[in-house]
């Protein structure tokens, strides 16, 4: 029985080792276009059973972040200069992420090279373990095994591609011209209509008064006895 039983708890060990990890600090959206300016999400969740309560991300460096959103109530945030006097990332503390819930943090940023970027990020938890975010991304969509609190996890990807290319390196159908020329040429019927009805109601309204004053006028008859 006491083999069994070792073996059972052997088992389970093994699989809680083996669990995919829930989803890590992800950069939104995960492809960009070169030389325009985006706005960029970063979203953290809370994957242990503790808070998570300090997050930091070093920007890539082909992609210039240049301005921030207020971060959410109760964090602050810095910034971190790199000697060359570049804007090299951000630090946010303060507040807290609850067990099992997230936050979004977000900056603007323009890519400038094609390619993968990598967005390394260390998320501190309230009993100080830092985990970093640190290793080569994983494709969208994989889930890795969890690598334990303080072991390097893969950081977060974002793909450039080149000016004028996103709609077709993200599949992006050309619906959206479509309805907005069938909005625009639906809006254009409706005025043509009103002005038609205007006009048509002002010619009925002026044939009506021509109507009126060629009328033939009844003078009143005389009265009994001759003329008055």
């Amino acid at each position: 029985m006491r083999r069994l039983a070792a073996t059972a708890l052997t088992a389970a060990a093994l699989a809680a080792g083996a669990v995919p990890a829930a989803a890590h600090i992800d950069i939104l959206p995960t492809t960009v276009e070169a030389e325009r300016s985006t706005e960029f999400t970063m979203r953290v969740p809370t994957e242990r059973e503790v808070p998570t309560t300090a997050v930091r991300v070093d920007f890539p460096e082909q992609i210039t972040v240049y301005s921030f959103a207020p971060p959410p109530a109760g964090w602050t945030m810095r910034q971190r200069i790199a000697p060359d006097g570049t804007l090299a990332g951000v630090v946010y503390t303060g507040g807290r992420i609850p067990v099992d819930g997230y936050l979004d943090f977000t900056f603007l940023g323009t890519p400038f090279d094609t390619g993968e970027t990598a967005w390394r990020t260390y998320q501190t938890y309230a009993d100080g373990k830092v985990k970093p975010w640190t290793a080569a991304p994983e494709p969208e969509d994989a889930i890795s095994a969890e690598s334990g609190p303080t072991e390097p996890g893969p950081a977060a990807g974002v793909r450039v591609v080149a000016k004028g290319t996103l709609a077709q390196a993200t599949g992006g159908a050309t619906q959206a011209p479509a309805a907005a020329t069938s909005t625009t040429q639906s809006s254009d019927a409706a005025i043509w209509a009103s002005l038609i009805a205007i006009v048509i109601a002002a010619a009925a309204f002026l044939t009506a008064g021509w109507l009126w004053t060629k009328r033939p006028m009844r003078l009143p008859e005389d009265p009994p006895g001759g003329k008055a």
